[in-house]
Formats: structure tokens, C-alpha cells, sequence
């Protein structure tokens, strides 16, 4: 089966699961967006999205490998969950620019 339904979750501490959300869509392609406080959150939406039939979901970089597990735990594992991962050159730009 082709890919036609992803989630996207971002993590920010001023976002609210039930505000900050949208979709984007296509005739052959529909993305879920939703922000979220927190990985618990995370694990909710993720939930929701699951049962609107999102077929694999990524995090932005905000999220940790244990959080990604986290949210593949609460999920049972039933559909694929990944992460932005930056280069340990990328993140110390990030510190040295964002800070």
C-alpha cells in the first residue's frame, strides 16, 4: 500500500495539542500536523492520529530516541515512528546560533 496518510508532531513548550494543529493535503497524499507541550501529549496525538488512519508518523528534532520510543511504546508499535536526528556538528550550530 502506498504511503498516503503521514503525521508530523513538533514539540514547543507554548504549543497546545488542541489548538496547534493542521493537515495539508493533496489528491494522493495527506499530512497531519500537530504541536505538542510534551512526549506524553506526543503519545495522545499520536494515539488520535493512529486511529484516523496515519500510516507513519515523524517527530521534529526536539524529541530524544527515548521519547521516540516512548510514543512507539504507546502505540504498540503498529505503525512507524521517526525522528529528526542533526549531526553533532548541526546541534553545536544550533547552540552556538539559537542560544
Amino acid at each position: 500500500m502506498a504511503l498516503q496518510k503521514y503525521g508530523f508532531i513538533v514539540k514547543s513548550a507554548d504549543l497546545d495539542m488542541f489548538k496547534h494543529q493542521g493537515h495539508l493535503a493533496s489528491d494522493n497524499f495527506n499530512m497531519s500536523i500537530a504541536g505538542v507541550q510534551d512526549a506524553g501529549q506526543a503519545c495522545f496525538v499520536a494515539q488520535e492520529m493512529l486511529t484516523k488512519g496515519v500510516q507513519l508518523i515523524e517527530l521534529c528534532g526536539a524529541f530524544s530516541g527515548e521519547e521516540a520510543q516512548q510514543i512507539r511504546d504507546a502505540l504498540e508499535d503498529r505503525i512507524p515512528v521517526g525522528y529528526v536526528q542533526y549531526t553533532t556538528e548541526e546541534r553545536e550550530r544550533l547552540t552556538r546560533e539559537l542560544s
